[in-house]
C-alpha cells in the first residue's frame, strides 16, 4: 500500500504505468464527460479545472470502456464521445522537422508522430479527425481547427493530409 504523498507524487508523473496497474475494478462513479469534453459529477459541471486535470491524469481506456484508475482502484466513468477537444494549434521546428502541436481543452499539448497519430472516424455521421492518446484516449478535432487545417493541407492520390515529423497524417477516410 502506497501513502497519499507517494501516490500524488505518481500521478504527477507524465507517463503512468497504466499497465503495470491492475487495480480490482471498484465500480462506477457518476461521472460524464460530455460531447464538449466538459466533464460533470451527478450531473453538475466540474469547473475546477486542477481537479478536471486531475482526474484528467488518470484517465484510461480499456476494453471499450472509460476508467479513473489508481494503483489500488478502477472505477468506470461514462465518456459520450472523446474525453478531451482539440482547441489549438501550432507548427513547432524540431530536430524531426516541423511538428504539429495540438493544444486540448486543458491546455495540455500533444506532438502529432507516428505514436499519436491522427485518425479519422464517424461522429454522428461525418469523418472527424481524431488524435490518438497515450492509454486508449483521443482528443477530437475541433470544427474551427479542422477548418484551419483545411486550409494548409496538401492533397495526395490518397487525399488531404497534414505533414507533422516527416510524416503525413490524412484528414479524410
Amino acid at each position: 500500500m502506497q501513502s497519499l504523498p507517494e501516490l500524488a507524487k505518481l500521478l504527477e508523473q507524465p507517463g503512468k504505468p497504466f499497465a503495470d496497474w491492475q487495480p480490482q475494478h471498484c465500480g462506477e462513479l457518476p461521472i460524464q464527460i460530455n460531447e464538449q469534453g466538459e466533464w460533470f459529477y451527478t450531473g453538475s459541471k466540474i469547473n475546477r479545472l486542477a481537479m478536471v486535470k486531475l482526474f484528467a491524469s488518470v484517465l484510461c481506456k480499456e476494453q471499450g470502456a472509460y476508467y479513473l484508475k489508481t494503483p489500488v482502484e478502477k472505477i468506470a466513468i461514462t465518456v459520450c464521445d472523446a474525453p478531451f477537444i482539440v482547441v489549438d494549434w501550432c507548427f513547432e521546428m524540431t530536430e524531426q522537422g516541423q511538428v504539429l502541436c495540438c493544444i486540448d481543452n486543458l491546455a495540455r499539448t500533444w506532438l502529432i508522430t507516428p505514436a499519436q497519430p491522427i485518425v479519422v472516424q464517424d461522429y454522428q455521421g461525418q469523418a472527424v479527425p481524431y488524435i490518438q492518446l497515450p492509454h486508449g484516449c483521443s482528443a477530437r478535432v475541433s470544427r474551427s481547427v479542422f477548418y484551419q487545417w483545411a486550409e494548409i493541407a496538401q492533397a495526395d492520390k490518397q487525399g488531404y493530409f497534414i505533414q507533422s515529423a516527416g510524416q503525413r497524417f490524412y484528414l479524410n477516410v
